[in-house]
């Protein structure tokens, strides 16, 4: 390690001499280590908020001076306490306890100020810190007795600034008076004046919330720290990278074997779906043959029945034909209508009895007495039997229908 670093120390010397154009025997080692500090103690810094609400920088107006304005020398305005000195001193103490305690324990390094730029942090050994500890929490002690005081006083504490002011503003009324020769408001002048003063009294809340001593610590980077600290990061990085990617390698071959198993079960289910559409074609195609056969083949019970519903329609018309102008009812024709109704009931070997209820109507009408018979109801009786007989066929071909339907 020590080899090392004498390595790194003339590597740096050599640069240095190749720059300036000089003999590296010219270059001079400058040693700078703060390892020991960094381990033997803590930089330490007391940040002391709020205090300067305490005094205020006042105007010449407000004093009653006017300075010329071509004046060759600038002169300052004085500094006023804001407070009685009597509670503003005990609120300042806690916060000179706090800096004393820093002074007293702990060490100033000119090398480390000029580095940072700053002289606010000094350096407290470890061996020293619990003694300036106890000194930094009595002055916060210190400071919270003081606004516990003053916060108690406050309205009092008011009243005497607000009595001070409007002195001090008639004071400074008189002395401007005397030193100008401007007319002013002498009652506007000394209002102003205290009213401006009184508004800068720090309030309530700025003492209570506002005054604070705290400690603020500072540790020493050391290069090395930094070089090595660089090196983890960089290999963190790599190390997050390298598991990232195999992260998203995982992630790609479980998507990929995801889409492959989708696609099996696509194409399983495009499968089943083809032979379920070829097997609906085949029936589609076995119910259209049935049908067309069911066309062709008539069955006997229904061709009789439809002849004899022919038989009787074509009388039917015929004896409506004849009757169409009569006033009465030929013997002849009631004897047809007779005969039919006869040749019904001997020719009826199916069954159906949908034609019973017209015929016996029509065979009432026909089997009076001449005189008894009427044109209207043997008309009406034959107009009932055409309807049926209509009827039947049409329900004859709906039968043939759906019987082909069902096959």
């Amino acid at each position: 390690m020590a080899r090392n670093a004498i390595d790194r120390l003339s590597a740096r010397k050599e640069r240095a001499a190749v720059r300036l154009g000089i003999g590296i025997d010219e270059v001079e080692s400058l040693p700078f280590d703060l390892s020991r500090l960094e381990s033997e103690g803590i930089f330490m810094n007391i940040d002391c908020r709020g205090f300067g609400c305490l005094v205020r920088q006042l105007e010449w107006k407000a004093l009653g001076v006017k300075l010329p304005e071509d004046a060759a020398v600038r002169v300052s305005p004085p500094r006023a306490g804001l407070l009685p000195d009597v509670y503003r001193n005990k609120l300042m103490r806690g916060a000179a306890q706090a800096h004393h305690a820093l002074n007293r324990y702990s060490f100033r390094f000119t090398l480390c100020e000029t580095v940072w730029g700053t002289s606010e942090y000094k350096w407290i050994p470890w061996g020293a810190f619990e003694q300036f500890e106890t000194e930094y929490l009595k002055a916060n002690e210190t400071l919270a007795a003081a606004k516990a005081e003053t916060l108690g006083n406050y309205d009092d504490i008011l009243t005497v600034l607000q009595d001070s002011f409007y002195k001090l503003a008639e004071d400074s009324a008189d002395r401007f008076q005397a030193t100008t020769s401007e007319p002013f408001d002498r009652a506007e002048f000394i209002n102003a004046v205290a009213a401006q003063a009184i508004g800068m009294v720090p309030t309530p809340a700025m003492i209570r919330d506002g005054l604070t001593i705290e400690m603020r610590p500072k540790v020493v980077i050391l290069g090395s720290e930094v070089a090595a600290e660089q090196k983890l990061t960089r290999e963190l990085r790599l190390e997050a990278t390298r598991a990232e990617t195999e992260t998203r390698a995982v992630e790609i071959e479980a998507k990929t074997r995801n889409n492959i198993e989708r696609l099996k079960v696509a194409g399983f289910e495009e499968d089943q779906r083809r032979e379920r559409e070829v097997k609906e074609r085949i029936r589609d195609m076995k119910i259209e043959a049935a049908r067309r056969e069911a066309e062709e083949a008539v069955s006997p019970i229904k061709e009789g029945l439809a002849q004899i519903a022919a038989r009787i329609c074509e009388a039917a018309q015929e004896m409506s034909v004849r009757l169409k102008d009569a006033n009465f009812v030929p013997g002849s024709l009631a004897k047809r209508a007779r005969q039919m109704c006869e040749w019904y009931s001997l020719m009826n070997f199916t069954g159906d009895d949908s034609l019973e209820d017209v015929l016996a109507k029509l065979q009432d009408a026909a089997g009076r007495e001449a005189k008894q018979r009427s044109p209207e109801e043997m008309r009406d009786a034959l107009n009932d039997v055409l309807r049926a007989t209509t009827v039947q066929s049409r329900k004859l071909l709906d039968e043939d229908r759906l019987s082909a339907l069902e096959l």
